[in-house]
């Protein structure tokens, strides 16, 4: 007979989101327990960018501290076409608008921080492959089985299990509908790695991050804690080529991504090659890029969606773990409002309003995220695609840019039911206020 194990918030994945979402359940006395498929907490991935939007309710968890030391926040970003440097723009601006600025760490680092706080193995269920979720309204409790025969019951259960999320399918199995995700391949493979510490870079070079646009390819280099390098190159798919079906490709190597970077130029590299980063590196990954394309309901019954299981978009502008932190901090807010005066039609109304709410910034964010990488990559309609990207990165003064991000970093969610620490950051929430009014106008 299958054991089962009961909570009250029942997370399926552990990752950004689910991990996130945990530490404000923890802290507000909400309990949870988080479905993991893999079977331990190990390196993967290479860097993350965290934003204002983001780290605020990072800061009210008491953890902005812990990613100061961990991270490494960016000051300028250089940008060159080739080995012509077209100009540089000074992020400085951002924290003096927004509160925060931005960082950039190591992914592990960061989800080792977002491990701890989320309790940690007391949370985690490793090894945990979800095969159904069942949500009957008949029932009291959702119920979630794994594979093994073991079973958990929840009140309300979030698919936070990213780009091909199983919760999703299954929940479109069940609803009788094609069981696949509603994504879309960008004809883009994005080839990253994370550098050991660069000896050839000084203090000087600390905090200094790269755009670099090549006439067959583009690369970034965000820096990190002690000078590591965390390098983003992106690949275009030639046309005619078979879609793919999977997100990570399997034994990516640096001598893959030294075939179309290694010989570029790099400001940083010992004799000024990408190679010389990527022969430093720890450990690279090869992805092929999707997006959102059908935005389906983030919500269905008592089981909710977040992050990238409801809506996946390009990583040009480093919005992804952002956003999921945005949810899971939103959908903490609809668990509170609910447990405090629980009924079936409080539920109903919370996470109604999380999805409505939730939905049309998620739209927003993969449309941006588009219209960005189109510029990015220079592939516009009608050929503007040159002309708009050396405009944007060459002409256009920062100010420009932190009216144009107004919307984005002056949106940040905080957790109702939970106390300022005392380390957070009074300037933040003055800045927010001002940032919110003149989103809306």
């Amino acid at each position: 007979m299958a054991s089962s194990s009961d909570t009250r918030i029942l997370i399926v994945g552990g990752g950004i989101g689910g991990l996130t979402l945990a530490a404000i359940c923890r802290r507000i006395d909400i309990p949870c327990i988080i479905l993991e498929r893999s079977e331990k907490l190990a390196p993967a991935g290479a860097g993350i960018s965290l934003a204002p939007n983001a780290l605020r309710v990072l800061d009210q968890l008491g953890l902005y501290d812990e990613i100061t030391r961990e991270g490494q926040r960016l000051n300028k970003m250089i940008v060159h076409y080739n080995d012509k440097k077209w100009g540089t723009l000074d992020f400085t601006m951002v924290e003096a608008r927004f509160g925060y600025p931005v960082y950039s760490i190591e992914r592990y680092h960061f989800h080792r921080i977002l491990y701890n706080a989320a309790g940690g193995e007391e949370t985690v269920r490793w090894n945990s492959k979800v095969e159904d979720v069942i949500d009957n309204p008949k029932d009291d409790r959702v119920i979630v089985k794994v594979a093994g025969g073991k079973q958990y019951t929840a009140d309300i259960v979030v698919g936070a299990d990213g780009i091909r999320s199983v919760t999703r399918r299954i929940l479109a199995q069940n609803a009788g509908l094609e069981g696949i995700n509603s994504i879309k391949f960008t004809g883009r493979v994005h080839m990253s790695g994370f550098s050991k510490p660069m000896p050839n870079l000084g203090p000087e070079h600390l905090g200094v991050g790269n755009w670099l646009f090549y006439d067959d390819a583009i690369l970034t280099s965000w820096p990190c804690k002690d000078n590591c390098q965390w390098f983003i190159g992106v690949k275009r798919v030639p046309l005619g080529e078979k879609e793919p079906d999977h997100s990570v490709w399997e034994g990516a190597t640096p001598s893959m991504v030294n075939e179309i970077y290694g010989e570029k130029f790099h400001p940083y590299g010992r004799n000024k090659k990408v190679g010389d980063i990527v022969d430093n590196t720890e450990r690279v990954i090869a992805s092929n890029v999707f997006e959102e394309k059908d935005f389906p309901s983030m919500i269905s019954g008592r089981v909710a969606l977040l992050g990238d299981a409801a809506h996946s978009m390009t990583s040009f502008f480093g919005q992804g773990a952002c956003q999921a932190i945005e949810d899971a901090t939103e959908l903490a807010n609809a668990f509170s409002d609910h447990y405090s005066s629980p009924s079936a039609s409080s539920l109903e109304r919370a996470l109604s309003k999380y999805a409505t709410d939730r939905g049309q910034r998620g739209k927003k964010l993969v449309s941006f995220s588009s219209i960005y990488a189109g510029i990015h990559v220079a592939r516009l309609p009608y050929g503007l695609g040159p002309m708009a990207r050396k405009i944007l990165y060459a002409w256009l003064p920062m100010w420009c840019w932190m009216w144009a991000v107004t919307w984005l970093y002056g949106y940040q969610p905080t957790v109702k039911n939970l106390s300022t620490r005392g380390g957070e950051k009074v300037k933040g929430s003055i800045q927010v206020q001002t940032c919110e009014v003149e989103a809306q106008m």
